[in-house]
């Protein structure tokens, strides 16, 4: 492929790479944070990472390294590695893109 043309490719490249986010859910006596990652496109990530997880067509959100508190007590009550949470139970839930927390 010529130069010219392999410059080109690289300007119009799409960032494919998976985001990691800290989500924040709770549900009716739960509140659950965790991990998760997708692979977004350019026009995606520009969003913020709370809209675009609410832009994602999900029925359930699989988070990893969980915690789960009781939401009344604020005490820590399980420590799975992996929790699915059904997206109808949850009340509200929050994203925030891991460079974020870690800046």
């Amino acid at each position: 492929m010529p130069d010219h043309l392999d410059n080109l490719h690289e300007e119009f490249r799409v960032d494919t790479s998976g985001r990691q986010y800290q989500v924040t859910v709770y549900t009716e006596g739960l509140k659950i944070i965790g991990r998760a990652s997708w692979s977004v496109d350019t026009r995606s990530s520009s969003r913020r990472a709370s809209d675009f997880l609410h832009s994602l067509p999900l029925d359930r959100i699989t988070l990893a390294k969980p915690h789960v508190y009781d939401r009344s007590s604020g005490l820590i009550i399980d420590e799975p590695e992996f929790i699915i949470v059904n997206m109808q139970r949850i009340n509200a839930i929050y994203a925030e893109e891991q460079a974020e927390l870690e800046s």
